[in-house]
């Protein structure tokens, strides 16, 4: 059986839409709300809506044109962008490259030019925990004599400090590297005393994105290498990873 195709609906530039363009838009949708339409239109990372239906995907497509939202429509395979995640346990700085290290500490060096994507964010981190309990009621049943006992389910949402993330992608998708900063050991890359971590990675972010002078960067790490000492918010981790997407999909449209 033939898997069916599924489609995105991206923005051709990251101008933020506006919510009431997004509200009239999603008016065409029983499944979409207006808070789901003012949360896209504050989040909006160049990805919009992701694995729909073709139907559905130019269905959204032709609401959003028809507010003035400069919108495209693309096959989700066009958006496989990203090879996988290694996390990156130590990094030092030459003039030449870029050196990252494995488990073993042998060092690879990356020249700078071969830096394709700079990224950095403070991704909002939340934790889902569904817990089980039984409980027994103390009314009186009329056939048990008492309420039988009963399985509760409860969510909780606990909400953590932003983590602060890098990451790096290489030319033609051949690597992709990442850092969290509470995780990671900045000795070997900024040795200063009396620097806060926020304050390492605002400067190790500063300077590969300062010094990879041929890559895209995103918002984040913009920001960092223009000066800005705070850094950017990301509601999630799919979100920054969105961003990253929709930037390697519009430089590979503009080269083409």
């Amino acid at each position: 059986m033939t898997a069916t195709r599924q489609y995105a609906v991206l923005q051709k530039d990251l101008s933020r839409p506006v919510a009431d363009q997004m509200r009239r838009a999603f008016r065409s949708f029983n499944n979409l709300t207006d808070a789901d339409a003012v949360r896209l239109a504050a989040n909006a990372q160049g990805i919009l809506l992701r694995h729909l239906s073709a139907d559905e995907a130019r269905a959204f497509h032709r609401a959003l044109v028809a507010e003035g939202v400069d919108a495209t429509l693309v096959a989700e395979s066009e958006l496989e962008l990203l090879p996988p995640g290694i996390s990156l346990h130590r990094l030092s700085l030459t003039e030449q490259a870029l050196e990252v290290y494995d488990l073993l500490g042998r060092a690879k060096p990356i020249p700078w030019g071969d830096l394709a994507v700079v990224a950095a964010g403070a991704v909002r981190h939340v934790e889902i925990s569904v817990t089980q309990t039984e409980r027994t009621g103390v009314r009186l049943h009329p056939a048990f004599g008492v309420w039988p006992k009963k399985s509760v389910e409860s969510i909780r949402k606990v909400e953590s400090e932003a983590q602060l993330i890098l990451e790096i992608v290489l030319a033609k998708g051949s690597a992709r590297y990442e850092l969290d900063a509470a995780q990671f050991p900045f000795k070997f890359a900024v040795d200063r005393a009396g620097l806060s971590t926020r304050e390492k990675f605002v400067w190790l972010a500063r300077e590969i994105g300062s010094r990879a002078t041929k890559a895209i960067l995103n918002r984040g790490a913009a920001d960092v290498r223009n000066g800005v000492e705070l850094v950017r918010g990301y509601p999630s981790r799919q979100a920054f990873t969105d961003e990253m997407i929709w930037l390697l999909w519009k430089a590979s449209h503009q080269s083409s």
